[in-house]
């Protein structure tokens, strides 16, 4: 079995290394976990145990020795996107964002910001999903469903809060 601590760097920091090049699939709702243990891609057993405030991004290394490189691939996955592109000002758009926000970090959804898009992790169906916004009563605002690679690079906010 190959273990990690964590983070050893990016894979453009191993481009041209001899070993095997190998990754581990690691969905947006893991990519905050500190430990958990499986297979990769090219079947090796790997078991990762990392500090907190790391988090596993598209192109962390995991390990990375003469033999081996395991590197994290976040695979794309199933989001609402809702584009406020077509808003026209931008105090709109601003309560449009905080409203979309707040409605589904209620529901402890985090959301994502790319340009004038807000993205929405898949945690429910897509009707109700679209109902959460559409009840919001926004105006005509884009809705879609895509497969995207959420919170590549950076963590999605969340707060981590319980209700008791």
């Amino acid at each position: 079995m190959l273990i990690s601590n964590g983070i050893v760097g990016s894979v453009d920091s191993v481009e041209g290394s001899k070993g095997t090049l190998d990754f581990i699939d690691v969905p947006w709702a893991e990519a905050a976990k500190r430990r958990f243990r499986r297979r990769t891609k090219g079947g090796l057993d790997f078991a990762l145990s990392m500090e907190h405030s790391q988090y596993l991004f598209h192109g962390a290394v995991l390990f990375n020795s003469e033999d081996h490189t395991v590197v994290v691939r976040r695979p794309e996955e199933l989001a609402l996107i809702v584009d406020l592109s077509q808003t026209s000002s931008v105090p709109d758009i601003v309560r449009q964002a905080a409203l979309i926000g707040h409605a589904f970090g209620n529901q402890h959804v985090p959301v994502e910001a790319d340009g004038c898009s807000i993205l929405i992790p898949m945690l429910s169906s897509e009707e109700l999903m679209t109902k959460t916004v559409r009840d919001l009563k926004l105006g005509e605002l884009s809705l879609r469903f895509e497969c995207v690679r959420l919170g590549a690079s950076r963590p999605l906010f969340m707060t981590g809060h319980t209700h008791e």
